[in-house]
């Protein structure tokens, strides 16, 4: 189970991008909106929970419902359409943070071809360098740089 504090950073910015693309595409047809609020969901959900994600599509139903669908800003539920528009978000998310979880699992686990090991299976190997200077035991020593004005060394 992952942390609840894996899921804030893509649910504030899912909330946000949905609440700004419904505002902007106000004035375009509900399907551009919908279709442009369902992309981000899914983006946004990708990184989040199958449970995040579906609280995102949620959220982001009633930015369309409210912005694209209805115009004014207001909540209005009209029926099966809105329960289709809701049932296709939730799913959007839900489905998206599925799969962004089993992306996940697949790169941490190292099952999956072609992904690197995670980083705490990596051996690192500390290099014991000896950092030698030709003539340094030869070398004078140089004066101390001088102190600035006001001050003592």
């Amino acid at each position: 189970m992952e942390r609840l504090e894996s899921v804030a950073w893509p649910l504030a910015g899912g909330v946000l991008c949905a609440f700004v693309i419904a505002v902007v595409l106000r004035d375009a047809s509900w399907p551009v909106g919908f279709a442009a609020v369902g992309a981000s969901v899914a983006g946004w959900s990708f990184a989040a929970t199958p449970a995040a994600g579906a609280v995102l599509g949620l959220v982001a139903w009633a930015f369309v419902t409210g912005f694209d669908v209805a115009g004014s800003g207001d909540l209005v539920v009209s029926g099966p359409p809105d329960a289709a528009r809701a049932v296709a978000l939730l799913g959007a998310g839900a489905l998206a943070g599925a799969l962004g979880m089993a992306v996940r699992g697949a790169a941490s686990s190292g099952t999956e071809p072609g992904w690197p090991p995670p980083p705490e299976e990596c051996a690192v190997r500390a290099l014991d360098v000896d950092l030698v200077v030709e003539g340094a035991a030869d070398a004078e020593p140089r004066p101390a740089a001088a102190a600035p004005h006001g001050t003592s060394p």
